[in-house]
Parts: C-alpha cells; structure tokens; sequence
C-alpha cells in the first residue's frame, strides 16, 4: 500500500505522513536509562501515535520479555493471551508481536500452539532483557526461527554488542533462514562510529551476497543526542543497505519516545536527514520516505510478501513435482502395458500355431483298435 506524502518543498511535515512504526511496547520492564520500572499502558500511547499521523504499529508486550525470576517476569503464555486482549481503537491498527523466550523455555511446542490461537505479526526477541544470550543459546533461538519460517513471522531482535544481542550473532542466525526476514532494532545500540559502520558492513555483505533476508530500524538513531553520529548513521545505511532494508521505528513509548513533542523531532529528523542523502533529486526521496515511514513493514508484517513468494516457490515445486511423476506413470504405464501386449500376443501365436497344427491335412489320426 503507497501513502501519499505531501510536497517536497516542506521542510519538516513528518507529523502530517502517515506511518507505520514498526516498534512500541506495553507491559512492564526495568527502565535501564531512568533507572526505574516502568509500566506502560496502551492508552499511554495511543494520543502520541494519533498526533503524530500514526496509522499501524507493531507492537509487544515488554513482561514477556524479562529475566526468568524477575518479580517483573511473565511467561510466554501470560504475555500472549495479554496481546490477544488488545483493540484497536478505530484510529490505530496494532500487529501484535509474540514476545518469546528461547533460553528460557527449552522447546517451540508450546509457542507453536500459542501463534497458531493468534494472529501475529512477527516474533520479537531481547536477549538484553530475558539475560538468554543468542550465542550461549543458539540452537534455541533456531528452532524458534525454524518455527517463525514455517509460519510466516518475521522476526525482530534488540541489537546491541553487549555480549547477549550481539548482531553478529543477530546476522549469523539469519543466515540460517535466507528468506526469513530479520530485524535489527536499533541496528546496533548506542555503537561508537566505528563499531555501527563495521556492523553495518557486516549487515550489508550478508544481504548483497544473499546469504540473509536482514533489516534494520531507526529507533535511536534519533539526532536528540547525536545529531551528527546518527545523520552519518542514516547516510551509510541509505548508501550501504538501501531505502528498502530500513524501517521507522520509535520505541515508543520508553524514555525519550514517551514525549510526544520529542517524537515529532525525531520522526521530523529522519525525514530531513532522507532528504539531504537525496539533495537535488525530490522523486527518489520521496520513493525513500515512503518506503521507510510506511511500504517497507506494510510488506513484511501486514502483506507478508515474502511469505506469499515462498508458498507460491513451494506450490509450484509441488505442481512440477506432480508433472515429473505423472509422467513418470505415463511412461510406465505405457512399458506396462506394451509388456502385457507382448505377453498376449506371444500366447495368441501359440494358440494359433497349435490350432494350425491340429487341423493340418498332413496330419495323421490314428483309430483306436477295438
């Protein structure tokens, strides 16, 4: 689906595009930069998504994502059933988020029986949070994308190189699952200049070499601390990844996100940003904004075109398979049938050979002596 954006000449009118965030939170979690436990209420949020022309978000709910024996921990199942109580207001569309929890839980059975009770949009996984590091968990983390594949879910992960979201690690189980598409939130949290253009190289090898389905999304890369780091951030991931590998997201509504009047900053940063990357040239910009604020997670989470392009891939597979084997019986049962004719015609000869033998003139029928 295309949004309409307004005219070029605007130089900040990101509250007036419609967007479609693809990250925001309810639930409860330690607020590691408040240094407090916040709790977050999907009321707290809508005012900020309906001032700001938001039209879908994706969204999770944070509990099902903390430490196992936190007095703020809620199992995968609770969190789920927390999402399927969710409405839309009539203005907002939600795409709920299954929080899940490899490392914590030891098998898929049951979030396999979860997804299947529920629409979702995707899986989200914080291996910050749930203290289950990818590394030390990976095959965990690979039958749940195995899972996620099968059943059309993309899947997102907080990034960051603290030893337990390491988007090495984020990349090497990508590179798994070729066609699952991979979210790197934040691309790499809070990175110096050097470490975020290194993960963004690494990002960008593995997509260009098709060895993984990998995106990334801006919440953070705001400019409200940075403004030069996450301009040169944005420029590199437009140069290196594309417009169609980079989704908006905001983190709403922790910490800075909270503020509405900080998300209109932020959203209006990234657009002015797009723009100057595109100087002199209005129509791509355009097709760059668009793809960001909204095309980009309208594809992946809402259409799901690249789950249709498999099955479509996996129906025509089988389609061909059938030909191959309905040719296969053909020809067999032709050679079937050419061996049975054989047979009878070399049956009917000798029955005709012995009946010719039997009423030939030359033959000789001896009468039996009384």
């Amino acid at each position: 689906m295309k949004i309409q954006s307004l005219n070029y000449t605007s130089p900040s009118f990101t509250g007036q595009r419609a967007k479609f965030d693809a990250q925001a939170h309810i639930g409860s979690m330690y607020d590691n930069l408040l240094h407090t436990k916040s709790t977050y209420d999907i009321k707290d949020i809508y005012s900020i998504f309906e001032n700001n022309n938001v039209k879908k978000v994706l969204i999770s709910d944070i509990s099902g994502l903390n430490p196992l024996g936190s007095d703020l921990f809620v199992s995968e199942k609770d969190s789920a059933e927390t999402m399927e109580r969710l409405q839309n207001n009539g203005k907002v569309k939600l795409y709920p988020l299954i929080s899940c929890q490899p490392g914590i839980t030891q098998d898929t059975e049951y979030i396999g029986i979860l997804i299947k009770n529920h629409d979702y949009a995707g899986m989200k996984f914080h291996p910050t949070n749930t203290q289950k590091s990818i590394a030390q968990n990976f095959d965990m983390y690979s039958q749940y994308m195995s899972l996620a594949l099968k059943n059309g879910l993309a899947c997102v992960f907080h990034s960051v190189t603290d030893g337990k979201s390491d988007p090495e690690q984020i990349i090497k189980l990508a590179e798994k699952y070729p066609k699952l598409p991979v979210v790197l939130y934040h691309v790499d949290l809070a990175a110096s200049p050097d470490r975020m253009t290194k993960t963004i190289d690494k990002i960008a090898d593995s997509v260009s070499n098709g060895r993984s389905n990998l995106y990334v999304d801006l919440s953070w890369i705001t400019g409200l601390r940075n403004k030069e780091q996450d301009k040169n951030t944005i420029y590199q991931l437009l140069e290196k990844l594309g417009p169609s590998r980079i989704l908006f997201g905001s983190d709403t509504p922790i910490s800075d996100m909270g503020d509405s009047s900080k998300y209109e900053k932020f959203t209006d940063f990234v657009e002015d940003t797009v723009k100057e990357f595109y100087k002199g040239n209005s129509k791509e910009a355009e097709k760059a904004l668009d793809r960001i604020f909204y095309d980009n997670s309208q594809d992946i989470f809402a259409d799901k075109t690249w789950y249709k392009s498999i099955q479509k891939i996996a129906a025509q597979q089988g389609k061909n398979l059938f030909e191959r084997h309905k040719k296969a019986w053909i020809i067999g049962g032709a050679a079937f049938l050419g061996f049975v004719g054989l047979i009878g015609k070399a049956l009917y000869d000798e029955r005709k050979t012995n009946n010719a033998k039997n009423t030939h003139l030359s033959r000789v029928v001896t009468k039996k002596e009384d």
